[in-house]
């Protein structure tokens, strides 16, 4: 199975104001998963954005980007208000016993600690391959690793070890712009990855980039099969 693509309607950590009309006009055949954050976008644009996407028979993943208590209790409201397919929030027991029912969202918590806004990654591989062993066992329906989002260790290794102690779909958000990174997400055998800003960069100047973008992304994971890992059913 190839690489899956998640188009993230955001930059710079905050949902694209114009993410409704820049998904109305794209043209592109085979994009299955689209994402946006709960920050930038009001619950009205976040509405006709999720049922847009849905009436194309398109998943929505929500990433809830506020990480203290009170930002994600709201986030996680406005998931099951919508009707969203994934929610990506920070790791708590009691969201996972709150999303556990089949008709739910389905729960990808982030994998090692982040701070800061963008968000940036500070846990040590070993720490890593810890928690991701932790979040299978919880049963999680996949989990985000951020391994572009730091500094300190070689991204690959980082993303191929974590992978290795999963065994639910492990999804690279964050940073990712070229198609050198998408061959070491496939190569490590993610489920996927994420892309925001720079699928979006050239919208303003010329609407129809995002679409073509799009697609070369699209074959580009078509390109790329990972080596037989987790899958989900569904997702």
């Amino acid at each position: 199975m190839a690489v899956n693509f998640v188009l993230m309607l955001t930059e710079r950590d905050v949902t694209i104001p114009d993410a409704v009309e820049v998904y109305r006009g794209l043209e592109v055949d085979g994009l299955a998963h689209v994402a946006f954050k709960d920050v930038g976008v009001e619950p009205s644009a976040a509405r006709k954005l999720t049922d847009a996407a849905h009436a194309d028979g398109r998943q929505v993943l929500l990433e809830l980007a506020d990480l203290s208590d009170h930002g994600q209790e709201q986030g996680l409201r406005l998931a099951l208000d919508l009707g969203v397919d994934q929610v990506v929030a920070r790791w708590r027991p009691d969201f996972a016993a709150r999303l556990a029912d089949p008709d739910a969202p389905r729960y990808w918590p982030f994998v090692g600690s982040l701070s800061g806004s963008p968000l940036a990654l500070s846990s040590t591989p070993e720490e890593l391959a810890a928690m991701a062993g932790q979040l299978s066992d919880a049963g999680v329906g996949g989990m985000v690793l951020m391994p572009y989002r730091q500094h300190a260790h070689d991204a690959a290794a980082l993303l191929a070890g974590t992978a290795r102690a999963a065994s639910v779909p492990v999804l690279v958000a964050g940073g990712v712009k070229d198609p050198s990174q998408v061959a070491d997400i496939a190569r490590a055998g993610a489920w996927g990855f994420t892309m925001g800003g720079a699928a979006l960069a050239d919208r303003h100047d010329d609407p129809s980039s995002v679409s073509r973008r799009v697609a070369d992304l699209l074959q580009l994971c078509r390109q790329l099969g990972p080596e037989p890992g987790p899958t989900e059913e569904n997702v």
